[in-house]
């Protein structure tokens, strides 16, 4: 289906063998460009009446003829299928028609033209060559060039026809540059081109918020909105992330993988959140994902309420990144345990040496920043040396003093080595339980 695209302003060509503007007589051929486009579904306000057949009437006579020359006018009523639901329904039509208007062109479509050169003199043409260009605002695309291979003759009142398609990757202002030459029977070189502008609009609006964890993982939320003029079907969604990162898509439901928002379709305006876990790739060597700033893209594909194909990759997705300090504590557990009031329970304790230079820690507790959860046994640990980029691993006892969530802290890590000394006074929480017999389990 096509759409006319009206010219803005027509200029000339210079000829191999002329630096001089064509447009002294009328040229002998003509040039039309057309938009190929999908067509539309009709809006439609019908007239239902009921059939009779035992007794009929000028009325419904009427509308019967009616309903043979425009399926779009009436519709008559079947009793029969009265419960079933139907397009007219929606005041939509079963016919199709062509777009009135060039319509909306979004960056990520496919912009398919129809390009017809008419000979519309009495007389034939020799050598017809076109080629088809598009420029941006950065660069220009030839399209299509049969300038070196032109057609041999154009008989009067023949078409020469072709199609051409580029997908659009640049925002701004297009011109679609036709450029066309041709013999006429003087043997004269003639030629002339012709412009067509247009605009490229976004069809989605993306932004982005991070949220980065003392471990490495980072929490990425992409919000993506819908600033096209139509509603959309996304038929796919997806994050590639950056090489020192591998991630958890989070917008499945976590029993049956369904999508969280039910359904693909995004109307106009509509907003929807995205969230995705990254984590770094290599466990034991993560200091290039924790310091990098790149972390990925996102590959979206969606379709019009017509069918139309669209894609869209944004730029890789960056973030400040954060500092990363010489030693950094993690808490862990073997296990999920039950933490009950005034029952020592164990924990492990991670150091990690991010520092170029080897290290010889040592733990001690710090009892007046503790707070309800007291260090049992010993107050310093020996964790012995270790190298750059390397961990120590511990376990401590702690005796909780009071029920519910508490914070774990208090712990002082030094190297015997420089004297850096840090302070950590939140290690992590926990949910101490009053009662043995209560079901909750702390998980680090």
């Amino acid at each position: 289906m096509s759409t006319a695209i009206h010219s803005p302003r027509q200029g000339s060509i210079s000829s191999p063998n002329s630096q001089t503007q064509d447009d002294q007589l009328p040229h002998l051929l003509s040039l039309k460009v057309m938009r190929l486009s999908r067509p539309q579904l009709t809006s439609t306000l019908p007239i239902y009446y009921e059939s009779n057949t035992e007794k009929t009437s000028p009325l419904v006579d009427g509308l019967e003829s009616l309903n043979i020359s425009d399926l779009t006018a009436s519709h008559p009523i079947d009793r029969n299928q009265c419960n079933e639901i139907q397009i007219r329904d929606f005041g939509l039509s079963q016919m199709l028609k062509l777009p009135s208007a060039f319509g909306n062109i979004y960056l990520g479509e496919n912009f398919s033209t129809f390009i017809s050169i008419n000979n519309e003199s009495p007389f034939a043409v020799q050598q017809v060559g076109v080629k088809i260009e598009l420029q941006t605002s950065s660069q220009r695309f030839v399209l299509s060039d049969t300038t070196t291979t032109p057609l041999t003759a154009l008989e009067p009142q023949k078409t020469y026809d072709t199609t051409v398609a580029h997908e659009i990757k640049e925002l701004g202002v297009h011109i679609l540059v036709c450029s066309v030459q041709y013999n006429a029977p003087d043997g004269k070189r003639r030629h002339f081109r012709k412009f067509y502008k247009f605009q490229v609009s976004n069809p989605l609006a993306v932004k982005t918020k991070l949220n980065n964890l003392i471990d490495g993982r980072v929490f990425l939320e992409a919000q993506l909105q819908n600033v096209s003029a139509g509603p959309m079907f996304l038929e796919r969604m997806k994050f590639e992330p950056s090489e020192h990162f591998i991630f958890e898509d989070l917008n499945q439901v976590v029993t049956n993988n369904d999508s969280v928002f039910g359904d693909s379709f995004i109307h106009p305006q509509d907003i929807r959140q995205y969230l995705y876990m990254l984590s770094p790739k290599d466990d034991q060597n993560d200091r290039i994902s924790r310091t990098t700033n790149a972390l990925g893209k996102l590959d979206i594909v969606w379709r019009s309420y017509m069918g139309d194909l669209g894609r869209l990759q944004t730029s890789q997705l960056t973030r400040k990144a954060p500092m990363l300090e010489d030693l950094e504590v993690q808490p862990f557990l073997q296990e999920p345990v039950r933490v009950i009031l005034e029952h020592p329970f164990k924990l492990g304790i991670r150091v990690k040496n991010h520092s170029t230079e080897n290290m010889k820690l040592v733990l001690t507790a710090i009892k007046t920043k503790m707070g309800s959860v007291l260090l049992s046994g010993l107050s310093s640990v020996q964790l012995g040396d270790v190298p750059a980029n390397q961990s120590a691993e511990t376990q401590l006892e702690f005796f909780p003093l009071s029920s519910g969530l508490q914070r774990v802290g208090g712990l002082r890590v030094m190297d015997l080595l420089s004297g850096y000394t840090k302070d950590i006074d939140h290690v992590c929480d926990i949910f101490v339980l009053s009662h043995l017999n209560d079901d909750i389990e702390s998980n680090i």
